[in-house]
């Protein structure tokens, strides 16, 4: 099993869920982990990941081993019962690739700590709103990505470009509180279409509103997304036959739609098996999906280094150049190479 949009990955035909294998190299090896997206997302594999670890850690300097709490698996907290059959109903056709999409590669970017800064410092909301380096380099990314490219597509400026991010529920179920490790999907969305926050248009985005106007949106985007709101999001998709129907698939979107996935707190380079650790960490792909941009935590995470996270942007393949060219959003990202094509 591979990654992607593909009739294999389908439920219906009994999908490979999880799989590993170990290439070793001169030097060391390459771990590979598959898990299909129906058994976890990034901070569910990142707790299995991390409990193997210890698990090895153990193994090697013969210590015990850690415990596992058995709320990890139990997921009744995130599911509802299914209706009468006469409530339910039909969900819309499976999406389908948008036909405006003309092939991508996935560029590589890094963001140094001391430009992050710099960066946060630039979008810092001049009414003394709180803003992570997340908020900031987020508007910024998506300020300069659909700059370059608005002439391209000839976007209208009064259109609005659907941006959105998985969230992390781990950390904002509070009703009860759920384990670090729980397994599985435990994330919902904040998206430009559904959030009840006015979204700017394609000439509010490109240069009308101040950075820091654009950064305190995508910090309002990401705090309107509460165990309040999925406990009614998880009532509302009960009532639906064919919930796979229901996911948000990004290529589907016209060009210059983005899907931010953060799995900078994955922080799988801190693990420790006991006879190593990770010297880095990608989301393998052999295929790029337009509208996605990973981004990648640091692969050296200590004090001292202005190593930065990474960024898997992908981009139209006749458009590269539009970016790789660009001196505004190369003041701050670095260019690292092509990472899928």
């Amino acid at each position: 099993m591979t990654y992607g949009e593909k009739s294999e990955a389908y439920r219906d035909n009994s999908p490979v869920s999880s799989a590993f294998k170990a290439n070793f190299v001169r030097g060391g090896l390459v771990f590979n982990m598959h898990h299909h997206h129906y058994a976890n997302d990034v901070m569910g594999w990142a707790g299995f990941t991390c409990q193997l670890a210890e698990n090895c850690y153990a193994i090697v300097h013969g210590t015990p081993f850690p415990s596992w709490d058995p709320a990890c698996n139990d997921l009744s907290r995130l599911t509802k019962p299914d209706p009468p059959e006469e409530l339910r109903v039909s969900g819309r056709p499976p999406p389908e690739r948008h036909p405006g999409h003309k092939g991508g590669v996935d560029l590589l970017y890094h963001l140094p700590k001391s430009k992050a800064a710099m960066l946060k410092e630039l979008a810092k909301p001049r009414d003394g709103t709180w803003i992570s380096t997340y908020d900031a380099f987020a508007a910024f990314l998506w300020r300069h990505t659909v700059r370059v490219r608005a002439p391209i597509f000839e976007t209208d400026p009064d259109s609005k470009i659907f941006w959105c991010e998985p969230v992390d529920m781990r950390r904002r179920m509070h009703s009860p509180p759920l384990p670090a490790r729980i397994q599985q999907n435990v994330m919902s969305v904040a998206a430009t279409a559904s959030a009840p926050v006015e979204q700017p248009t394609a000439k509010e985005l490109i240069s009308e509103w101040p950075l820091w106007r654009l950064a305190r949106y995508i910090r309002q985007l990401t705090d309107s997304v509460t165990q309040e709101g999925l406990d009614k999001m998880l009532e509302q998709v009960a009532l639906v036959r064919e919930k796979a129907t229901m996911n948000i698939r990004i290529d589907s979107f016209p060009p210059m739609s983005i899907l931010h996935t953060d799995h900078r707190d994955a922080n799988i380079v801190s693990a420790d098996f006991g006879f190593g650790r990770p010297s880095g960490y990608r989301h393998l792909m052999d295929q790029v999906t337009e509208g996605v941009v990973v981004i990648y935590p640091p692969r050296d995470p200590s004090p001292e280094s202005d190593e930065g996270p990474e960024f898997a942007i992908s981009f139209g393949r006749d458009l590269a150049h539009l970016l790789l060219g660009d001196p505004e959003f190369n003041e701050y990202f670095e260019y690292r190479g092509v990472d899928i094509e």
